[in-house]
């Protein structure tokens, strides 16, 4: 029999990519490098903004508990046993007034409508181990003094010893203070009023305190803000947050 020589096989070709689907793929290869950079900038824009408003609001939440803590305390006296069964208020405590008429509050309003200055006095009871602003022991006989007032961008409070004043909250732009008196059984919130005496600080039933904080980060996304006394601060690329807290003096029904 005949055999039936086999067919040879085909020899394989081996080909590269052609020039546009090299440039096909570059280009592909481009746009999602382009994709992933904006993605990557939008993402650290958005954690500089919210790192820099969870600040401002963490730094106001402990200058809010800095001066607050005092306001409640703002006028306290301590009862002492004057025999027979009878207890009598302190009579050394005098604040900013005198033994006869003790003042417990002090304010006064910045020039142009520039940071105000607020002053708080209380009693002090060495058995509870009263600190002023600055966290100091002090025990002072006419009671503890703390002033707060803002200088260069930073809240800054002046203790019992009337020394050097210590920096609390930094990026503060302004601090305003108001306070609330009663009219006519209306509760009214005034300026301080440097004609005020003893008598109509201890009127005072309520402080409202505003605080105007900035980021530090610039280049950011915002809108004009605006400030304490109503005024339009221009959006300049850093975050601005304004926050209002009322205290009440817990000791003006005294």
């Amino acid at each position: 029999m005949m055999q039936r020589a086999l067919p040879k096989a085909r020899a394989r070709h081996q080909a590269g990519v052609s020039l546009i689907e090299l440039l096909v793929g570059l280009v592909i290869g481009a746009l999602v490098s382009v994709a992933a950079i904006a993605s990557f900038s939008a993402t650290r824009s958005t954690s500089v903004t919210v790192s820099d408003s969870t600040r401002l609001h963490q730094d106001a939440a402990l200058a809010f508990r800095a001066i607050g803590h005092h306001i409640r305390q703002a006028g306290a006296q301590q009862l002492l046993d004057a025999g027979g069964g009878t207890v009598i208020f302190n009579p050394e405590f005098e604040g900013y007034g005198s033994a006869q008429v003790p003042q417990s509050l002090r304010g006064s309003n910045g020039p142009n409508n520039g940071p105000d200055v607020l002053e708080i006095s209380h009693d002090d009871e060495a058995s509870l181990n009263p600190l002023d602003c600055l966290g100091r022991d002090a025990h002072p006989p006419k009671g503890i003094g703390n002033k707060f007032e803002l200088v260069n961008g930073s809240l800054r409070c002046q203790g019992s010893d009337g020394g050097n004043s210590d920096p609390l909250v930094a990026g503060i732009e302004d601090f305003q203070v108001r306070y609330g008196v009663r009219t006519s059984d209306r509760l009214q919130y005034l300026d301080a009023d440097a004609s005020w005496t003893s008598a109509n600080w201890n009127a005072v039933e309520t402080v409202m305190v505003c605080l105007r904080l900035s980021g530090q980060a610039g280049g950011q996304a915002g809108l004009d803000t605006t400030g304490c006394n109503n005024e339009n601060i221009a959006n300049d690329g850093r975050i601005r947050r304004v926050f209002v807290r009322v205290f009440t003096v817990r000791s003006s029904a005294l």
